[in-house]
């Protein structure tokens, strides 16, 4: 079995997992004895950490009580995250251990990477004369954020169907493919009555907190946009970022050059977008200048209606009747301000 640091800093892994079943208390001790008060401390802190800042946070890791207490945290952690009952904190948190663990990787060896891999299925091996790794396509693909130039398969050497990578690289696929491997398994899980009662002020405190932020993201403007008054297409779009959600590129083209024709400035459009799972401000920032003009001599229009349908970010289901008159989604919009103002 590996040494108390490496699970304490992975608890994910199998052999977490393992040393929690040989090792570790009771469920009843764990969620009410004195000696694990600070497991369960750390296990809110977590999921505090994860909603605010995108990371569960780093703790004293020093002694041996430490690494066990920060092994224990993870799966109160998880458990109360199912207790709030609340799909955007459990993405919150899923985000927060995959990028935690992300960090952590981008200090590891070659080896250990792999080995994370294969864990999480996905398919890699070490290429000793190129002093690289390779990732089957499929895997690749699964887990890269290839809406980035940099990950786009025209720019990446594929041999034999595996697509060469750097390290750094691996760590990031390893991050996506953990995000969603929690994601899915919070989702099958039931609340349990013992961790309710255990942490019912916690609970209540962390839905009302994803309440006030849905309140404010859904119902407040942002700068010069009325959330009410968008079109379905661009409210599944916004939903699905500040959910925390993964959007496509053509998503994010479409959102960002609708604000950018409703004089939104870059500012504003990237506060849309820093709940995103990936959200690099730089980065971000550099592709809403690139659409919107800023920094170069051209900007993207907003995609019609038709477009939107060809790219297969149009909710046919969700459109309205103003949908069906319309041809634009900046026609919707305006069509709504001018509906709004007839009725003063």
């Amino acid at each position: 079995m590996r040494d108390l640091l490496t699970l304490a800093k992975y608890p994910f892994l199998d052999e977490a997992k393992q040393y929690i079943t040989e090792n570790g208390p009771s469920i009843t001790d764990l969620l009410e004895g004195l000696l694990y008060e600070r497991a369960r401390t750390i296990g809110i802190e977590r999921l505090d950490n994860a909603l605010k800042n995108g990371d569960v946070g780093d703790r004293s890791l020093a002694t041996k009580s430490d690494l066990m207490m920060e092994i224990f945290s993870y799966p109160l952690a998880r458990m109360i995250s199912v207790g709030v009952g609340d799909i955007y904190l459990m993405r919150r948190y899923a985000l927060g251990e995959a990028y935690h663990a992300f960090k952590n990787l981008l200090n590891e060896q070659p080896l250990f990477l792999l080995e994370v891999s294969e864990e999480l299925n996905i398919n890699v091996e070490f290429v000793e004369n190129k002093r690289n790794i390779k990732v089957f396509f499929k895997d690749y693909l699964r887990n890269a954020p290839t809406r980035y130039k940099k990950w786009k398969m025209v720019n990446r050497d594929m041999e034999n169907g595996y697509v060469h990578i750097s390290t750094r690289d691996l760590a990031r696929l390893i991050l996506e493919s953990l995000r969603r491997r929690i994601e899915e398994e919070l989702a099958t899980k039931k609340s349990s009555k013992a961790i309710e009662k255990a942490f019912s002020s916690d609970i209540k405190r962390f839905q009302n907190m994803v309440k006030k932020h849905k309140k404010k993201t859904e119902a407040m403007p942002l700068g010069k946009l009325s959330i009410e008054k968008l079109p379905p297409c661009m409210k599944d779009i916004l939903k699905a970022i500040q959910a925390g959600e993964n959007v496509p590129h053509m998503g994010r083209f479409a959102l960002v050059s609708f604000l950018n024709s409703l004089q939104l400035n870059t500012e504003e459009i990237l506060k849309l977008f820093s709940n995103a799972p990936d959200y690099q401000e730089e980065r971000t920032r550099y592709q809403v200048d690139h659409i919107t003009g800023t920094s170069s001599s051209k900007s993207y229009k907003s995609p019609g209606c038709e477009k939107m349908r060809t790219y297969g970010i149009c909710p046919v289901d969700k459109m309205d009747d103003l949908c069906r008159e319309i041809y634009h989604p900046i026609s919707y919009y305006s069509a709504k301000w001018r509906r709004e103002k007839k009725k003063k």
